[in-house]
């Protein structure tokens, strides 16, 4: 990613971010760079993030991350390994402990669940 551009386009800072989170799902993002590419400092956008969701950068997007993967896990018969990759995490047993932590729940009894 290129900091030393600012991301093109109408609307707020915040905006933009979260859409170029929302198209880079399974892209690693830094905050700061994040922040650059939008045009504020990291902490402003931080701040933005906070105010409007709640959460920091980060939650938003690992929040992207695990509602992509359980869109994936609802309606494809890809294996978690490869819903992890799909999603950005490169390891298959640290995608599991990460969903299991935000849905209570492992991917594979997710799945079963059919809620798809």
């Amino acid at each position: 990613m290129a900091a030393d551009r600012v991301t093109p386009g109408a609307g707020s800072p915040l905006e933009r971010a979260i859409g170029y989170l929302e198209d880079n799902v399974a892209r690693a993002v830094a905050v700061g760079d994040l922040a650059a590419l939008v045009g504020v400092s990291a902490s402003h956008l931080g701040a933005l993030f906070r105010q409007a969701t709640g959460g920091g950068v980060l939650a938003y997007q690992t929040s992207l991350r695990m509602g992509r993967a359980r869109g994936l896990l609802d309606g494809t018969e890809l294996t978690v390994a490869e819903v992890a990759a799909a999603v950005g995490y490169d390891d298959p047993l640290y995608f599991s402990r990460r969903f299991s932590r935000v849905h209570g729940l492992s991917p594979r009894a997710y799945r079963a669940l059919g809620k798809g």
